[in-house]
Protein backbone atom coordinates (compact mmCIF):
# COMPACT_ATOMS: atom_id res chain seq x y z
CA UNK A 1 0.00 0.00 0.00
CA UNK A 2 1.45 3.30 -1.09
CA UNK A 3 1.70 6.11 1.48
CA UNK A 4 -0.22 9.23 0.46
CA UNK A 5 -0.15 12.65 2.01
CA UNK A 6 -3.19 14.89 2.06
CA UNK A 7 -3.12 18.67 2.33
CA UNK A 8 -6.13 20.55 3.71
CA UNK A 9 -6.76 23.73 1.72
CA UNK A 10 -10.09 24.81 3.22
CA UNK A 11 -10.89 27.33 5.93
CA UNK A 12 -8.86 27.41 9.15
CA UNK A 13 -9.70 24.55 11.50
CA UNK A 14 -11.44 25.84 14.65
CA UNK A 15 -9.86 25.28 18.04
CA UNK A 16 -11.55 22.57 20.11
CA UNK A 17 -12.20 23.68 23.68
CA UNK A 18 -12.07 20.68 26.05
CA UNK A 19 -15.01 21.95 28.10
CA UNK A 20 -17.26 22.79 25.15
CA UNK A 21 -16.38 19.76 23.07
CA UNK A 22 -15.74 17.13 25.75
CA UNK A 23 -18.22 14.58 24.37
CA UNK A 24 -16.80 14.93 20.86
CA UNK A 25 -13.22 14.46 22.04
CA UNK A 26 -14.16 11.39 24.10
CA UNK A 27 -15.87 9.87 21.07
CA UNK A 28 -12.75 10.49 18.98
CA UNK A 29 -10.63 8.74 21.62
CA UNK A 30 -13.06 5.79 21.71
CA UNK A 31 -12.95 5.53 17.92
CA UNK A 32 -9.16 5.45 18.02
CA UNK A 33 -9.20 2.66 20.60
CA UNK A 34 -11.69 0.64 18.57
CA UNK A 35 -9.57 1.12 15.46
CA UNK A 36 -6.45 -0.07 17.28
CA UNK A 37 -8.33 -3.13 18.50
CA UNK A 38 -9.59 -3.89 15.00
CA UNK A 39 -6.01 -3.72 13.69
CA UNK A 40 -4.96 -6.13 16.47
CA UNK A 41 -2.74 -3.50 18.06
CA UNK A 42 -4.79 -3.66 21.29
CA UNK A 43 -6.46 -6.58 22.99
CA UNK A 44 -10.07 -6.42 24.18
CA UNK A 45 -8.96 -6.14 27.79
CA UNK A 46 -6.52 -3.32 26.97
CA UNK A 47 -9.28 -1.42 25.17
CA UNK A 48 -11.65 -1.90 28.10
CA UNK A 49 -9.04 -0.63 30.57
CA UNK A 50 -8.41 2.43 28.40
CA UNK A 51 -12.15 3.12 28.18
CA UNK A 52 -12.39 2.93 31.97
CA UNK A 53 -9.57 5.46 32.26
CA UNK A 54 -11.35 7.75 29.80
CA UNK A 55 -14.52 7.60 31.86
CA UNK A 56 -12.59 8.61 34.98
CA UNK A 57 -11.44 11.85 33.35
Amino acid sequence: MKHREFIYVGEPIPELNERKHAAFLVNIQKAILLSLEKQNLLTVSQRERCLLELEKQ
